[in-house]
Order: structure tokens, then sequence, then C-alpha cells
């Protein structure tokens, strides 16, 4: 007989395993909205959309070969989705390199992964998905299975078939459990074939988690620091960080935040599109043949009353956009710096003339994105004495940090989801008059964080850590690179 309920999982956090999966028939799962999550000690975890159907649950034990343990769903009613997910209404044992292509992309939408990778090595073909932002292994194929799903890509994308010699890139969009899913392709020639890699661009589920300011992980200081500096009417906002760090998924809560009153006309100049929204006009650029500075200066002659721009790359788009902020216009891009006072210095590498950032430049922002403890696993310990130094804790202090552990439904790695670090300086006339007279970054750090006291990303994720909203080892991961 089945053991009586144990936790409460909550189903966004959870990816079911394979093996438990394919113990169970589809249409068994759907018939009696039962999910199968994992196995663990020779038993078979699920959760059920009505977890006081003991009809189907008597139907489900008889018919599994495992003795059954009943999990509590948190949110139960996305179990018939989840169900249509992970046992799809199609055949993907058919073979064909299209139907392999799905359950590829399927399997890392349930992931939450951002990026599919298809690597031909000397021993064959590897899949694998980036998964909050490292990379796992999803499986393994032959190299000539892995040509076949890249050839499929390829016709499917709009690339050309025949020539595997050149890079190349493209735009796919399939429709799976009724939604598009649209991904950016690259492939690139190297020594053992074609790697493909395939963007997978927000989707409607994703981008509706990470509508608001609210949602991306921002202390109670930066939110209040970031809203306020939305609401001025001119100015130019930049945002810093790598690849990968959540500079789009911040501007466009921005925007959405921008929009809401519908009293701005709001422009953004993007490569690609990544989401669309209502009541912005997007407008896509393709730098082989459209800049964003042309783009730009097209933009000035619709009257807006803020610009987004996808990100600065040159002098040219980064002098239209300051003298932009000077004529009126609130501005928001993205610029690669290491950190936040790094995106005055790069202002001025550009060529722009420090009275022009000193007067246009509302508030600079470098962010990171650190991975959450999985909430099923996470184990506590007490802070010790080398933890409280590095990271500025009072040594007298007794408290206790998360730890990531490891569990089926992280699938080992601790970790599940993520959110961001900030590290937010407005410029005020201190350090506007510091840019004038051409100071040191140095200088302008230590006013920043030592006269004005403002959190660097260390001190946010300090905080986040006490919270139990990340863990030690991801805080040094991301941010003990930066010299400060």
């Amino acid at each position: 007989m089945h053991q009586p309920v144990q936790r409460v999982l909550d189903l966004t956090r959870v990816v079911a395993s394979r093996q438990a999966l394919q113990i169970v028939s589809g249409q068994l799962a759907r018939r009696l909205g039962i999910l199968p999550v994992m196995i663990s000690d020779d038993e078979l975890h699920i959760v059920m959309a009505n977890d006081e159907d003991d009809v189907a649950l008597s139907q489900f034990e008889a018919q599994v070969s495992l003795p059954v343990r009943v999990e509590k769903a948190a949110n139960p009613e996305k179990i018939p989705s989840l169900l249509r997910r992970y046992y799809p209404d199609r055949n993907q044992n058919d073979g064909s390199p299209l139907a392999l292509l799905e359950e590829i992309i399927n399997r890392a939408l349930l992931y939450r992964s951002s990026d599919i990778h298809l690597d031909p090595e000397s021993t064959g073909g590897v899949v694998r998905l980036r998964i909050d932002g490292l990379m796992q292994q999803e499986r393994a194929m032959s190299l000539d299975a892995l040509n076949e799903l890249v050839s499929a890509i390829k016709v499917s994308s709009g690339l050309d078939i025949a020539e595997k010699r050149v890079p190349q890139d493209g735009q796919l969009s399939m429709t799976i459990d009724g939604e598009e899913i649209s991904m950016r392709v690259a492939t690139v020639p190297t020594l053992y074939g074609e790697k493909t890699t395939l963007r997978i661009l927000a989707t409607e589920s994703v981008a509706a988690e990470l509508a608001s300011l609210d949602s991306l992980g921002m202390s109670d200081l930066h939110h209040e620091i970031f809203q306020t500096t939305l609401g001025y009417s001119h100015g130019v906002i930049l945002l810093s960080g790598p690849t990968g760090s959540g500079k789009t998924t911040t501007l466009y809560a921005a925007l959405r935040h921008l929009k809401t009153p519908g009293t701005l006309h709001i422009l953004s100049i993007e490569d690609p599109v990544e989401i669309p929204l209502d009541g912005i006009n997007q407008i896509r650029v393709d730098s082989e043949r459209v800049s964003f500075a042309r783009a730009l200066r097209s933009t000035l002659r619709h009257d807006p009353d803020v610009i987004m721009i996808g990100e600065i790359r040159d002098g040219e788009t980064a002098d239209i956009a300051v003298k932009s902020a000077l004529t009126g216009h609130l501005v928001l891009s993205t610029l690669h710096a290491n950190d936040s006072i790094g995106v005055v210095s790069r202002l001025l590498n550009l060529g722009i003339a420090p009275e022009l950032v000193n007067s246009a430049l509302r508030l600079v922002v470098a962010q990171r994105l650190v991975r959450k403890p999985c909430p099923h696993c996470v184990q506590w310990k007490p802070a010790d004495s080398s933890e409280k130094l590095l990271f500025g804790w009072n040594p007298s202090d007794d408290f206790q940090i998360p730890i990531a552990s490891g569990c089926p439904l992280c699938h080992s790695t601790g970790y599940v989801g993520r959110l961001g670090l900030y590290e937010m300086i407005p410029v005020d006339n201190t350090l506007r008059a510091m840019i004038r007279a051409g100071e040191s970054e140095e200088n302008m750090a230590k006013y920043a964080f030592e006269n004005a006291a403002l959190p660097t990303l260390r001190n946010d994720g300090a905080d986040k850590i006490l919270q139990g909203k990340t863990t030690i080892a991801e805080v040094q991961r991301v941010a003990f690179e930066m010299n400060i």
C-alpha cells in the first residue's frame, strides 16, 4: 500500500526523471492524472492532480511494479499540462530527425534550459543543455544520427544544408504543447563535424514569471533605486555584465514597468527581438545591413519618450544614445564592462566626452545570476569563522547558512532556478564632478562603496546567502571574479 504524504513539491522546480517516466505509460498517467516524479529507495514517487482520489491511486498501484509514495504538490493544477509535455500525443519513436529534435527541445523546456548544444566528438555526438547557467549532458548518439539531426535543423531554419565549411546563423520556430518556441540557430564547422547551438528565446511561461521588477531578486534598496531612476524623464541607464547574466530580462522588466500607465511612447531596438511586448514598438535590426546607430537615428524621428537599445556596441551608437538622453529621452541599454564603475570608463573609451557622460548618465548597474538552492533538499549549517571573515559578517554572531545538497528532484545538482545579484550606482553630483575631473575608477568606486555605502555585488550576495536565497559557493563563483 502507498505511503503517507511526506512533503510538498513545487512542480515549477522539479523535473521528472526518465527512469520514473519510462515505467509508467503516458496513457495511464494522463487518464488518472498522475505524474511519476522519481524513483528513490526502490519506491516510485508520484504527484496527483487530485490526491484524494483513492480509486485512481488504487488503479495506478495495480499497474506499476514498484511501491508507490505520494508526494504533495504545491501546484497540482500544473499536472495536466506537465503530463502533456512529458507524454506528448505524437510518436517520438518513429526515428525521424524532426521527432528527435522535438523530443530534445521538449526536454530542454522542462529543464528550463537556455541553450541546446549539439557537439560532434571523436566517439560520437553529444547533446548538452545549459541549465541554470551550467552545462549538463543530456544524451549521446552516433555521429550519423547527429548529422541527420543537424541537417533537419538547417532545413527548418532556412540554412544552406550543402554548406558545411562556414558558420551559418538562422531562426527556428516550433509549436510544442500549444506554445510557439522560437530559437536562434548557429552552426560552425569543427574537427569532427558541424557544431550546432540553439538559443531558446524566452517562452511565454518564462516571460510571465519574470514580468515585473519584483520577480528579479532585487533587494528593497536596489528596487527603490531602479524604480526611482525609471521615473526620470530623460537620461541614460546602463546595465553591464557578461553574456547570460540576465541583462535583457532586467531591461524587459523595466519596459513592462514603464508601459503600464500607457502614457509613454516606448521604442526598442533589438537584435533580435527576444520577447514580443504589446504596447511597445519593437524594431529588429540586422547588424549586417542596418546598424543600431542607423536604427536609433530613425527612431528619434518618431517622437519616443523611452528608447531601449539592446546593446551599445560602438562609439557611434553610444554618442547618439547619450545625445538622445540630453534632448529629453530616457535611454536604457547594456554595455560590456567588468563592473558598474567600469561602465563609465567604457563610455569614455568609446569616445564620449566626459562632460556629456556626466550630464547624461543617471544609473549604472552590474548584475550576475546565481543559482537558488533546491527547496526539497537544501541543508543548513553554522557559518564558520573563515566564512564570516570572507563576507564581512560579525564574527561573534551565531547563524546558519544554506548549502546545496542534491536529490533526485534537482538531479543531484543541489540547485533549481536562478536570481539576480545587483550592484547599482546612481550618478549623483559628486560622481558627476569626479567624471568631469577625470578621476580614476578606483577613486569613484571608493566613493560609491565606502563614502556612499552602496552595496557591492558581494554585499548583495552575502545578504541573499543569509536569506537562504543562494549559497556561498554560488556567490564566490560569480562575484569573486571582480576586483572589488
